[in-house]
């Protein structure tokens, strides 16, 4: 008996263990299943922006969000007039009901104002039933809080605040709350109440997500049992490869909630793009194996020869993916990275269940097949052993590239140079509301609320002092918040301590340190502690629209910068501090990271990249022809993005990478089938048209599955998903033109170059040889 090589060991012992390996798939399964009940749905959080050890973090978390900051549920009131008595008493029984739920702050509208005011007046808070008493005691109150809630006599709003730092379901329960006092409220008929806000945003986009992923899931099952169909049904078995790709999927969930990796908008793109490139190794093997066994011998023979030559060459592959996905690590923003971790962790999952798994499976459904119709003899012809309709296709592309070699590869290098100038060109999108569900009534909602009220965009500055009730403390915060607003065209008002003061005061801050205490001992404490902790920090909020609509992030960025320019201009009381923060700081930051940072993620990708492969083949050739083919793709993607309008997200930022993994992946299961050809008939041509013959179908299958599942990634309602999805169905698309285009030309010159120079040495030695003999 011919004793067992050491390529042929992993091989054997799968043929002999096949029990064996299904248990232990069914066992991690139904721990996966287990684990993955722990995962959490988190919509879009600081931490996912900027790393929790840095200043911004450190400012925005625990200087603003945990002492200030809050997010509201906004009440919209439409109807005739909405000062009406009958009007505000409605308004006034819906504040009274929500300002004794447990998580609210406060409630602030019209009803409140009138009351504070009828209560200086005539010391008893009430809501008069008279419209020309109302009308009156409107006229008293904050002439600047009574335009940002009261634009017109058919407009106005009752905002409930809520504390930032409520859990998701914790935020959920009082917008149900503030549902069911709308219904109590009992408004009059012919007055429409909307509730809408940043709060029902998020609560909105947690619910569409849970929907979203299954019909993900869902919709790249279907559309890649089509392309099984149509492209890698000349094998038994067809659609074998997806549930061996969904039994990976399965345990990357479970790894997930071991590992409490929450789904995110972000996360939940990972996985259409895990089952693309995942059921690219069960397609791999299942031809191979196919192939094998169509030549004749057993399906063990098939099963060793498999994983002999097919295993080492997509585990190659699957190195070099995962290098490109490594490259997602130099990302500053950690939604990048953390996107980066689970495509890692599924393509080893993916390629264990198609290992193992999948191979089992195969040979436990042919063990008993050795007269299949479809067999070959063993004498067959080798040259025409499972030649396909696409095989031969293939084999005519690559032919057809070869003799227009040089025409190839300049039209690329010229569309690819065009596109990587393009590129620069194209803008960052940060705006979450831009990510969600275009349709998605909460977020149709909040625009009529922006298009009445305008937007709600802020920038906050922190104060810090000895003692921020000192009066000139608060004067200068009244000053300055003056100033801003009549010399910042963006900034449309300010609120601070010092404003709400300001109000109860008749309109001025007082002139001594004991009248501020007094005032600040009979303001509320839903208005004193929105605004001021303790007494040596404050909070002024800035609003400044719909900025991120009007100005773009890069104008944002200006304006904050301009700000500190500001603050250094007016100057501030000695000891005091200044910091701007908010979410608008936070997200300006990404900015960066989405433009140079991603450029960056893609030349360490390369690099990467061509390391590895030159560690792994020690051969120049084999390790820079992979990589060469992707960089005319990422050039491509640029100019179809500046061509298409698209924008730069946190998910198509990470665009480089991907085109890196996958369209390296199939260079290289050409670049490992050509040399193994070679190596049989030692004819650069013959290898060539043997290698694209044999590989093409497998390569096209890969192909189309992965378009299809990512093309899953379009059925998305979330725009963030939606465009992600578009750009990598074109990039695989390219990538594999590329494969059977560019690769082979470059593959073919560098190989004949090599065969060239090989000759040339071997005549010099020769030369030498008998130069030294003659001597």
């Amino acid at each position: 008996m011919r004793p067992i090589d050491r390529k042929e060991r992993l091989g054997c012992w799968i043929a002999k263990n096949p029990e064996l390996i299904l248990i232990a798939a069914v066992l991690l399964t139904l721990l996966s299943l287990h684990y993955a009940q722990q995962i959490e749905m988190h919509g879009m959080r600081t931490e996912d922006f900027v790393d929790k050890g840095s200043m911004l973090y450190q400012t925005y978390e625990h200087l603003f969000k945990e002492r200030f900051a809050t997010e509201s549920i906004t009440v919209v009131i439409e109807g005739d007039d909405v000062t009406a008595p009958e009007v505000l008493k409605a308004m006034d029984r819906l504040a009274v009901q929500m300002e004794s739920v447990p998580d609210v702050i406060s409630v602030t509208g019209i009803s409140q104002i009138i009351k504070i005011a009828a209560e200086r007046e005539i010391g008893r808070r009430y809501i008069p039933d008279e419209q020309s008493a109302i009308d009156t005691l409107l006229l008293k109150g904050d002439a600047r809080m009574l335009q940002n809630i009261l634009p017109d006599r058919r407009h106005t709003i009752l905002s409930i605040e809520i504390p930032l730092t409520l859990t998701e379901g914790e935020r959920e329960e009082v917008l149900r709350e503030t549902e069911r006092a709308v219904a109590m409220a009992e408004f009059p008929p012919g007055v429409g109440v909307i509730v809408t806000g940043n709060a029902a945003l998020g609560v909105a986009i947690k619910n569409e997500m849970s929907k979203s992923n299954a019909s993900l899931l869902g919709a790249s099952g279907v559309l890649m049992i089509l392309a099984l169909l149509l492209v890698f049904r000349h094998v038994n078995w067809p659609l074998l490869p997806l549930p061996i790709v969904f039994l990976g999927i399965i345990w990357t969930f479970g790894i997930m909630g071991l590992l409490h990796i929450p789904m995110t908008m972000i996360s939940m793109s990972a996985f259409p793009i895990l089952i693309g490139i995942g059921i690219d190794y069960a397609i791999q093997f299942h031809n191979r194996i196919e192939e094998e066994f169509s030549k004749g011998g057993s399906i063990k023979k098939a099963v060793v020869e498999t994983v002999a030559h097919t295993a080492p060459a997509v585990l190659i592959a699957l190195a070099i993916t995962a290098a490109g996905f490594f490259s997602l690590f130099t990302s500053t923003v950690p939604m990048i990275r953390e996107f980066g971790v689970l495509c890692l962790i599924g393509l080893i999952m993916c390629y264990i269940s198609a290992l193992f798994v999948g191979i089992t499976v195969l040979y436990a459904a042919e063990r008993s097949g050795n007269n299949r119709k479809n067999r070959k003899r063993a004498d067959a012809s080798e040259s025409t052993v499972g030649e396909t309709t696409i095989g031969r296709a293939v084999r005519f592309i690559v032919r057809f590239s070869l003799r227009r070699g040089t025409l190839i590869i300049l039209l690329a290098l010229l569309l690819s140079l065009a596109g990587v100038y393009s590129d620069t060109l194209v803008p960052v999108d940060t705006d979450f509301k831009n990510y969600m569900p275009q349709d998605l009534p909460p977020l149709v909602q909040f625009r009529h609320l922006v298009d009445i009220f305008g937007g709600s965009d802020e920038l906050n500055i922190i104060v810090q002092g000895d003692d921020i009730t000192d009066p000139k403390m608060l004067e200068w915060m009244n000053e300055f918040g003056d100033y801003i607003t009549e010399s910042r065209q963006q900034v449309y008002y300010v609120n601070s301590v010092a404003g709400y003061m300001r109000m109860l005061n008749n309109g001025s801050i007082p002139e001594d340190a004991t009248s501020t205490r007094y005032l600040l001992s009979i303001m509320p404490s839903s208005m004193k502690d929105r605004y001021i902790d303790g007494h040596d920090t404050a909070v002024m909020d800035i609003n400044i629209g719909n900025a991120l609509r009007d100005l773009g992030e890069e104008g944002v960025d200006r304006l904050i910068k301009e700000m500190y320019r500001d603050v250094e201009w007016f100057g501030v009381p000695p000891g005091t501090g200044v910091v701007i923060t908010g979410n608008l700081v936070v997200m300006t930051t990404v900015i960066e990271a989405l433009t140079t940072g991603r450029t960056e993620m893609t030349l360490f990708g390369l690099v990467v990249i061509f390391l590895m492969l030159l560690l792994i083949y020690r051969d120049l050739i084999k390790a820079i022809v992979p990589v060469l083919p992707m960089l005319v793709v990422i050039g491509w993607m640029g100019g179809v993005m500046y061509v298409t309008g698209m924008k730069y997200t946190p998910l198509t930022a990470t665009l480089g990478a991907l085109i890196l993994g996958v369209g390296s992946e199939y260079s290289i299961l050409m670049m490992e089938r050509f040399y193994e050809e070679l190596k049989r008939c030692n004819d650069i041509d013959q290898a060539m048209s043997k290698a694209s013959s044999s590989i093409g179908s497998a390569l096209v299958a890969s192909g189309l599955t992965t378009v299809f599942g990512f093309g899953a990634l379009i059925t998305s309602p979330f725009v963030i998903t939606n465009n992600f999805g578009t750009v990598t169905v074109l990039a695989v698309i390219f990538a594999l033109i590329t494969t059977f285009t560019v690769f082979p030309v470059l593959l073919v010159q560098l190989e004949r170059e090599r065969e060239r120079i090989q000759r040339m040495n071997t005549i010099f030695d020769l030369l030498r040889k008998r130069c030294a003999g003659a001597v």
